[in-house]
């Protein structure tokens, strides 16, 4: 009986799918903490990319730790067997051991590519195939592309909204936009924000530039706010320009 290996348009999307997902988990934290002002002054924070990157390398690893398939192979419908045995899950050893070796993936690929076994040096390493587990429907497939990219999306603008509206830089613009009688009276009283601020923060050894771009909901019209912030190593963020329109 011929095996019914995993074909190799399969795994690569499985190999796509699941590392999207692990770039969100990873690089998200990395947002957050880079967006803190303090964080990034620490000096701590060398070692926070370090730890994290570590944590998201072992995860990766691990991926196939559960009946031998990580969430792209088991979206895709594929998984990881022993090639004596296709009925039996290989143990989370032979499944770390198969892994480790991602990290040259372009020779994994290569060889993955001419394998008539479609092994990779992982799977000879660990004595693994991968095999068809379920019939999956294309539809299926499309669904879980579609839906992890637009949750990505989605995550990655809602994370970086996040963190500029909690930086002291951004807190500092909206007190001086609210305590300057001149915007105010343009806008006719302030009603509120828009809800997608635009700038940046930029830290380099306690020295910071901030830029921002803010809308401003006025009870007569709406104002754009263009503010340009500074600061010194152990002081506030101090507003330099500011032009509105």
């Amino acid at each position: 009986m011929e095996t019914n290996f995993a074909s190799r348009k399969n795994r690569i999307l499985a190999f796509l799918l699941d590392y999207l997902i692990l770039t969100i988990i990873i690089v998200l934290p990395i947002i957050f903490f880079m967006m803190n002002e303090k964080n990034m002054e620490s000096a701590l924070s060398f070692s926070f990319f370090a730890v994290w990157l570590m944590i998201g390398f072992i995860l990766y690893i691990l991926k196939d730790s559960i009946k031998g398939a990580s969430i792209g192979k088991w979206v895709i419908g594929i998984g990881i067997r022993d090639e004596e045995n296709l009925e039996r899950v290989p143990s989370i050893l032979r499944l770390f051991l198969r892994n480790l070796l991602i990290i040259i993936w372009p020779i994994e690929f290569l060889i993955l590519a001419a394998n008539k076994d479609k092994q990779r040096l992982g799977d000879r390493l660990a004595h693994t195939v991968v095999v068809k587990v379920t019939e999956v429907s294309v539809w299926r497939k499309i669904f879980a592309i579609v839906s992890l990219t637009l949750i990505s999306i989605l995550l990655f603008i809602s994370t970086i909204l996040f963190t500029i509206k909690n930086t002291d830089a951004y807190e500092t613009a909206i007190t001086y936009i609210e305590g300057s009688e001149e915007i105010i009276q343009e806008a006719g009283g302030i009603e509120g924000y828009g809800f997608i601020p635009s700038g940046s923060v930029q830290i380099n050894n306690g020295y910071g530039e901030s830029l921002f771009t803010i809308n401003i909901k006025g009870k007569e019209k709406d104002v754009k706010v263009r503010i340009y912030l500074t600061k010194t190593p152990k002081s506030d963020w101090k507003v330099q320009e500011a032009h509105y329109e």
